[in-house]
This record gives C-alpha cells, structure tokens and sequence, in this order.
C-alpha cells in the first residue's frame, strides 16, 4: 500500500510542471467595459505610450518596483515587436540588456469575442478595462503561453495597461488576433491608440 501512495506522489509531482506551463487563464472568457468616456479622435495619438527604467529583474514582481524609476520613451507602435537577434534594441528603448517597459493606451476591438495569443521575451502582464488577461512571467524565449478569450460588449477603445521586462539579448512583444474559428492575423496599427502623457 505504501508504494502505491508513493508512485501516486510520483505522479502528480512529475504533471506539476505541466500545470506551470498552461496560462492560468486558459479557458476563461474575459468580459470587458470600453473605456467611459471614449477617447476622443482629436485627443488620440497612434501606438502605445511607454516608460522604460532600466535594471536586472527576472520577475514582473521585481520589475514593478521599477516603476518609480521610469522615464517616458518614443511610443510603441503597437505589441508588433517580433523577435530580435540579439543586437537590435529591446522595443523603443535604445537598449538590448535590462529593460523594463511601462505601457499604456487603448486597444480597439469591434463588438464581440475575439482570441488573443500574446508573444514575449521575457515578462509580460497585460490588463485590459482593469482586468489582468494574460501572465508570462520570468526569464523565456519568444513564447506564448496560449490564446486568451475576451469579449467586447462594444465596439471601441479599451484601456490598456502592459508591464514588460527583458532581460539581456533577443526580445519580441508581439499580438495576434482571430475571431473565435477564424483565421489569425497580426494586430493592425489602428488597433492602438494613447494619449501622449
């Protein structure tokens, strides 16, 4: 009888990391309010606004207390970021080792659900309309940890907040979009807007 409470304990420890690797999201429908008010046209400007700090973190945890550190940069165009070798700049931050990103603006959806997959190198919180949709956190290579579901009551501005961290040599920040059943596709830049800060 011991030995089978032991090969059980074998088990379930040996299926641990197969739990660490799915999004603590998957399967989740996320139910989002548009921004109240919408942003303005005039107001709006294209792509993301954008702080960076700079300094060796391995955690979004250690990464948020870099917040007060951070100082405004050239805005995103958007999560269209795809992998780099290694020499090229970490996003818009004129640096490939230890940044840390700060992001905010909005994201337009067009009423209904639709299937996220972010892609990061490394860490990566996303919160849409106040709710944390996605986690990948920690030191990987270009990586999703899977689609996520929202759906958009509204067609319209959503606000976004993202914290970013990369920790030295290659980096992506990348969003691809479907309809549920649909075909994938790359995010447009008319997708993001912020207001210049």
């Amino acid at each position: 009888m011991h030995w089978l409470r032991l090969l059980k304990c074998a088990a379930l420890l040996a299926a641990v990391p197969l739990f660490w690797a799915l999004p603590a999201q998957a399967g989740e429908l996320f139910v989002l309010a548009p921004a109240a008010p919408q942003p303005t046209a005039s107001a709006l400007k294209p792509g993301l606004a954008v702080k960076y700090a700079y300094g060796s973190v391995e955690w979004l945890e250690a990464a948020e207390g870099w917040r007060g550190e951070a100082r405004l940069g050239k805005p995103l165009e958007g999560f269209v970021y795809g992998d780099t070798d290694g020499v090229d700049y970490a996003l818009t931050s004129g640096s490939n080792i230890e940044v840390i990103a700060f992001i905010e603006g909005y994201l337009h959806f067009s009423a209904g659900v639709h299937e996220l997959e972010f892609q990061s190198n490394d860490g990566l919180r996303v919160t849409v309309a106040g709710t944390d949709i996605y986690t990948h956190d920690g030191k990987h290579a270009c990586a999703s940890l899977g689609a996520v579901q929202i759906k958009t009551p509204k067609t319209g501005w959503y606000a976004m907040r993202a914290l970013y961290f990369q920790k030295k040599g290659t980096a992506c920040l990348d969003l691809s979009i479907r309809k549920p059943g649909g075909e994938w596709d790359w995010t447009a830049p008319e997708m993001y807007g912020h207001i210049p800060q």
